[in-house]
């Protein structure tokens, strides 16, 4: 068997020699082993077929396969006792090029004894795919980090939400390592994502799944979600303003309790959050307190996605 950290070693080691030395070596093992002892729930395990080749893991593919001419996910094993409320029973993505593929899923009803039929009919749904690394280490020789010891954390890299083609070659031409990463697929009227951990090869369970059903769910459209992956993927926020900015986002308008309510956090919590989202210009807030109402401003995300091409 293939041992995981070896393999992101040798995708570190595809980057420039000048940011590759013992200290990267040893930021990334501490990024590693941060990562693989933090709490997930996995839905399914996952393998990949990469330019007509199978592997059991992501890594292992990045690190072998020069370029991304075609893939596929195939998930299996699923975890019929988790909840999959936020997530799409998927038996396979495929990549055919530029952007396009199709996905094989299934319907899940959270409100039926069955949920989720697996002797169902597939369902065959041609997608616009897309993807954003979520969980990394990007790497940093000494002499880098030793630049201007006085300044703050700076951000070394900013995710975009990219063909995967295009987000392979960067990895590769980084010596970037994936832990986690946010494949979006888009039809003509919605979007499913899947959050990939790539050090165990799983699907991992959206954070929403359990939790108490939203309330004004909002009609969005396909560039709605595209331009709101797009801000998300770029954005530097704090997990829990994350969390509350899908919430709100998927929401006509909300309270602070409303999102309280549904995150199982505190108001106060819940408020600093959405003030966040709406000191970042992503949001709108009216009425006074305690009885603020926020919403998402479209129009506001689609000017910041101008700013990132």
């Amino acid at each position: 068997m293939v041992n995981t950290l070896e393999l992101c070693q040798a995708i570190l080691r595809l980057g420039p020699e000048e940011e590759v030395d013992f200290h990267a070596e040893k930021e990334l093992k501490r990024a590693f082993l941060e990562y693989k002892a933090a709490p997930k729930k996995a839905l399914a395990d996952s393998m990949f077929l990469v330019n007509g080749k199978e592997y059991g893991s992501l890594l292992e593919a990045i690190a072998v396969e020069e370029n991304l001419e075609n893939a596929g996910i195939r998930f299996l094993k699923p975890n019929m006792k988790e909840n999959w409320d936020y997530n799409t029973p998927t038996k396979t993505i495929a990549l055919m090029g530029k952007g396009m593929g199709r996905v094989e899923h299934f319907s899940y009803d959270g409100f039926s004894l069955d949920k989720w039929d697996r002797h169902q009919h597939i369902q065959r749904e041609n997608v616009m795919i897309r993807a954003f690394i979520t969980r990394f280490y990007y790497p940093e020789s000494i002499k880098s980090k030793s630049e201007d010891p006085l300044a703050g954390p700076k951000r070394l890299y900013i995710p975009k939400l990219l063909l995967l083609e295009e987000l392979w070659e960067h990895i590769r031409s980084t010596g970037m390592v994936p832990f986690e990463i946010r494949i979006c697929t888009y039809t003509k009227n919605s979007r499913y994502t899947y959050d990939l951990d790539l050090v165990n090869n799983t699907m991992l369970k959206d954070f929403r799944g359990g939790q108490a059903p939203l309330q004004n769910k909002a009609k969005r459209t396909v560039i709605d979600y595209l331009n709101f992956d797009t801000v998300f993927a770029a954005t530097d926020m704090r997990d829990m303003v994350k969390r509350s900015f899908i919430n709100l986002f998927e929401m006509e308008k909300a309270t602070a309790f409303d999102i309280s309510h549904s995150m199982n956090i505190t108001d106060q919590m819940a408020m600093n959050a959405l003030n966040s989202i709406v000191y970042r210009g992503f949001a709108e807030k009216e009425g006074v307190a305690p009885r603020e109402v926020y919403s998402i401003n479209p129009e506001a995300l689609s000017e910041q996605v101008k700013q990132f091409e």
